[in-house]
C-alpha cells in the first residue's frame, strides 16, 4: 500500500512498512499492565518505579522524616 500511494502511510502494528510508526508512550514506557500487544516495545518499566516511589514518599510522611528541615524555606 505504501508502495503505491503519493501521501505517507502511518502504521501502528502494521510491521515495517509504513513511512512512520505510532506508538502509544504509556506503553511503550511501561506505564500500563499487562503483556500489551504484540506489535509493542517497551523500553521501560516506569509503572514500576513510580509505584515505588509513590510507596517510599507515602511511607516517609507516615514515619514523619519527611519533610525534614532540610526540604522548606524557614
Amino acid at each position: 500500500v505504501t508502495k503505491e500511494l503519493a501521501i505517507p502511510t502511518v502504521g501502528i502494528g502494521a510491521g515495517a512498512g509504513c513511512d512512520a510508526q505510532v506508538l502509544v508512550w504509556t506503553d511503550m514506557a511501561g506505564l500500563t499492565a499487562g503483556p500489551g500487544p504484540r506489535f509493542l516495545k517497551r523500553y521501560a518499566e516506569l509503572r514500576t518505579t513510580l509505584s515505588d516511589a509513590s510507596r517510599a514518599y507515602a511511607d516517609d510522611v507516615r514515619a514523619g522524616s519527611y519533610p525534614g528541615p532540610e526540604h522548606g524555606y524557614t
